[in-house]
């Protein structure tokens, strides 16, 4: 069983190994060599080995048994001793460039204010089967130094109830985009460091990676919410300055509880009524309404004068808005032998004027049934063609007819000048 654990093992190095071009790529290299060192340990704990019965007779038979049996001796790595070490800063804790399976504990990355590059010396502290822990002893260059902007940093973040982290000291939690986001400690964590609510952590992750997001380190204070005491002011020229003594809390309060009595006691000023200002309305003339009709004549007189639309025989009208009325409108002009095209008031049927305003005759834009972004359309092509156009506020019928007139009798005019057809 352990034969085939190790053979596996060497074929996942081996083709992790063939992948290898950068420095990165070697620190994440690293990483995944103790992943898996880790598991052969673990299968080579839970790995339930054969009991077997030894006399105490020793016979060559038995020794030739013993030592087959006996595993060869593991071989360490042989480690080139070399005056100082690259250091690597890893997620949670550190190691060394040049010494596979080294560990640098986060306490000793703090202490000596470590960053990623340094060149240091260390000493062993504890070495076994999985890992060698090593401890600073100086730091002999900084040359190599470099900011690691794949990990990120939350410092000081505060633990709430049940492990529940939102904010730091300086204000909410946020990722890298600034989008707020909470973390929920695991309890495995929460038993490791002993969290309680109010204490202050530090979160690392990888760029990119929130899957990765876990705490690196506990503060060895709480967090006290900044409280503001007021000093009471008082205008009494005769009270005496402040003593160097502090008083009690119970005196204290006596002297504040005597400050609001008197406080109480004083009159209070009226203050004067201040005269009230109105302010006078504008005079704002009176916006004549636009109508079709001629200045002095009652629109009664127009009700009763038959409008011609024979001369316009064969033109083209466009109306913009009222698309409710778009039926009636056809019917009206089918007699008149005048081609009416009828677009909607919304900006994306008044598009539609583009194509046609080079064979359009005239234009009439109802302007209480169109969108701002249509009438602005509509009109920007009626003057890049020299098209007539009338912005018609009302939407009756008989004054929707006689603006049509006018429009078609300009564009009459317009043809017999330059001769066109």
């Amino acid at each position: 069983m352990m034969q085939q654990i190790v053979e596996r093992a060497k074929a996942l190095v081996a083709g992790k190994m063939q992948v290898v071009e950068t420095a990165e790529e070697w620190d994440l290299l690293l990483e995944e060599i103790r992943g898996i060192d880790e598991w052969v340990q673990m299968s080579r704990y839970y790995t339930p080995s054969e009991k077997l019965d030894f006399t105490w007779n020793e016979t060559e038979e038995d020794v030739t048994f013993e030592q087959s049996v006996i595993p060869p001796a593991q071989i360490n790595p042989v480690i080139e001793q070399r005056y100082a070490y690259t250091f690597v800063r890893e997620l949670k804790d550190g190691s060394l460039r040049e010494w596979p399976n080294s560990h640098i504990s986060e306490t000793e990355i703090r202490q000596w204010n470590l960053e990623h590059g340094m060149e240091i010396r260390v000493q062993v502290v504890h070495q076994d089967s999985r890992r060698t822990t090593l401890e600073v002893m100086a730091v002999v260059a900084t040359d190599r130094m470099k900011p690691l902007s794949e990990r990120i940093v939350f410092e000081k973040c505060i633990v709430k109830n049940h492990g529940i982290i939102e904010s730091t000291v300086e204000g909410a939690l946020k990722d890298e985009t600034g989008k707020p986001f909470y973390y929920a400690t695991p309890l495995e964590d929460m038993r490791f460091f002993h969290l309680k609510e109010g204490q202050l952590v530090d979160l690392v992750m990888w760029k990119g990676r929130p899957e990765t997001l876990t705490i690196a380190w506990k503060y060895a204070f709480q967090y006290q919410e900044p409280t503001v005491q007021l000093l009471e002011t008082s205008n009494d020229p005769t009270a005496p300055g402040p003593s160097s003594v502090e008083p009690t809390h119970e005196s204290a309060v006596k002297k504040s509880g005597c400050y609001l009595k008197q406080m109480k006691r004083k009159s209070k000023v009226k203050q004067e009524q201040k005269t009230r200002r109105i302010r006078e309305k504008k005079s704002r003339p009176l916006t004549p309404l636009v109508t079709t009709s001629v200045p002095g004549q009652p629109i009664d007189f127009l009700d009763k004068e038959p409008l011609d639309f024979a001369p316009f025989e064969s033109m083209r009208l466009v109306i913009v808005g009222n698309e409710q009325q778009a039926p009636v409108y056809r019917t009206f002009f089918e007699k008149t032998g005048i081609e009416l095209i009828h677009l909607s008031g919304d900006a994306q049927s008044a598009k539609k004027i583009a194509s046609l305003a080079k064979k359009t005759d005239a234009i009439v834009v109802i302007t209480s049934r169109v969108s701002h972004a249509a009438s602005a359309h509509v009109i920007a092509q009626a003057k890049k063609h020299d098209i007539p156009f009338a912005m018609e506020r009302l939407d009756g019928r008989r004054s929707l007819y006689t603006a049509c007139q006018r429009q078609l009798e300009k564009a009459r005019l317009n043809q017999l000048k330059t001769g066109k057809s």
